[in-house]
């Protein structure tokens, strides 16, 4: 087989997996944007009106305070497991806690819903409320982020350890003086795939966390909230409301706005990391030519 052929048997393969995807996008924004209007921003706020009209603003705060209240749980936790693979753990250790991430990231979300509503709601009484829904996405998000974590300490040049190793740092200085300062661009690209991750999960926050009307701003953690995720489903089930189907599609055009300048800002941070990389390895080859 010629590489000319090899090379369109692949560009044919390949052409359903990004015709598909395109498709689909330009098919929401072809019927949410027509939708949109300047009110469901900044328009008066109506909690009675199921989200058929009105702001769609406590829809969007819903969204993301659970986006950001799930990072702000996982992200530790996923730091302190990916410090502990890195330095406390044997390698039969590294291997399990590695295969037990790649199960836990297999689990389909709406299960890990089923066990936040019994466990969380039912068992501990939390309720449907905002700290269900945070600590039911943090889950989710976690094994991506201790991955993503775990990968990019390992991409740290083994030479910067070992000459920190040989200065005498102690771990915690080895942590904050290396490790940190050469992956954070990963780490924080890592941390907003995990937000949009979590701005796109929908069973499990129906399960644990939102309401469909009669909430503005939740007043604590134990209260619910709306999300526009949950919001786009209730609307979508109303096929004989044409303006509630409308105000759906305009929800869905928002919301993958929302992901996609995550994803986006995903992706420069790590263009502008790999970047850096090869302008630093050139600079140091053009050295060792110097020297």
């Amino acid at each position: 087989m010629s590489d000319r052929t090899a090379k369109f048997i692949t560009f044919v393969l390949a052409l359903p997996a990004l015709l598909l995807p395109a498709s689909c996008l330009l098919y929401i924004l072809f019927k949410g944007i027509p939708a949109l209007h300047w009110e469901m921003l900044v328009g008066a706020v109506n909690a009675v009106s199921f989200g058929d009209s009105g702001s769609l603003w406590p829809q969007i705060s819903g969204s993301l305070l659970l986006m950001f209240g799930a990072c702000l749980l996982a992200a530790p936790v996923a730091l302190g497991m990916a410090l502990f693979h890195a330095l406390c753990a044997d390698a039969r250790r590294q291997r399990l806690l590695l295969s037990l991430l790649h199960l836990l990231q297999g689990i389909p979300p709406i299960v890990y819903g089923l066990c936040g509503l019994i466990v969380l709601v039912h068992m501990l009484h939390w309720g449907m409320s905002l700290l269900t829904g945070m600590t039911i996405l943090a889950v989710i998000i976690l094994p991506m982020l201790v991955l993503n974590t775990v990968h990019a300490i390992e991409r740290i040049p083994v030479e910067q350890t070992e000459a920190a190793r040989a200065l005498g740092l102690p771990n915690g200085e080895l942590i904050r003086r290396v490790w940190l300062p050469a992956a954070w661009p990963s780490l924080l690209t890592g941390l907003l795939l995990g937000m949009a991750r979590a701005l796109s999960e929908t069973a499990p926050i129906l399960f644990t966390a939102t309401v469909f009307s009669g909430v503005v701003w939740p007043d604590s953690l134990f209260s619910p909230v709306t999300s526009l995720q949950t919001h786009i489903f209730y609307l979508a089930q109303e096929g004989g409301n044409t303006a509630a189907v409308d105000i759906a599609w305009a929800s869905a055009v928002i919301l993958v706005a929302l992901v996609t300048t995550l994803s986006l800002a995903a992706s420069l941070l790590r263009n502008m990391k790999s970047g850096n990389i090869k302008s630093s390895s050139t600079k140091n080859s053009s050295s060792k030519v110097s020297g």
